[in-house]
């Protein structure tokens, strides 16, 4: 088996795996005209949840009125828009839901790792006089060590996936 094929296969087998431990959002129990009610599975016996929807919803002048039922795990919404703008706001609760909660133990990791990193940013460009920033060093260090890979030690596969990475972090700069 090729490299590439190995790399594929695992690939595949990730997201199918993702898959069965994915939650499957909110989805569509009933609908009538102005009136719609959502199934969520997250939502059952789940207070915090329920009320990270209930701030979200809250301020939403479209609704006519919404009602969370923890115990059935269901969202009813009565709206006076297009079902179009119902759509997009099932969508960006769905992405809400998805997202970990600044106190859970994954989101204060990650929040403090981006801390550290953008603090670490701000550092260099106040000593470079904002010459540099951290993506630009760790891109010219990928460089160097890819040229290095591919000239001084002959090795062909890893030194140039260096100078992709180099160019993949430069590419993304100014965004």
């Amino acid at each position: 088996m090729s490299y590439l094929t190995g790399l594929a296969l695992g690939i595949s087998a990730g997201k199918q795996v993702g898959k069965l431990y994915r939650s499957k959002g909110f989805q569509l129990v009933h609908k009538s005209r102005g009136r719609r009610r959502y199934y969520h599975e997250e939502l059952v016996h789940n207070a915090e949840f329920a009320e990270k929807l209930e701030q979200q919803l809250a301020g939403a002048s479209i609704l006519h009125c919404f009602a969370i039922n923890q115990v059935t795990g269901t969202l009813l919404l009565e709206y006076t828009c297009q079902d179009e703008q119902m759509d997009r706001i099932i969508s960006y609760l769905d992405d809400i839901a998805q997202r970990p909660s600044p106190t859970s133990s994954y989101g204060k990791i990650g929040s403090d790792i981006r801390r550290g990193f953008s603090s670490m940013n701000k550092k260099i460009k106040k000593n470079t006089g904002l010459t540099f920033d951290l993506r630009t060093l760790v891109s010219l260090w990928l460089m160097a060590w890819g040229v290095n890979k591919m000239w001084t030690l002959g090795q062909r596969p890893s030194g140039p996936q260096m100078l992709w990475w180099s160019y993949s972090l430069l590419k993304g700069r100014d965004s």
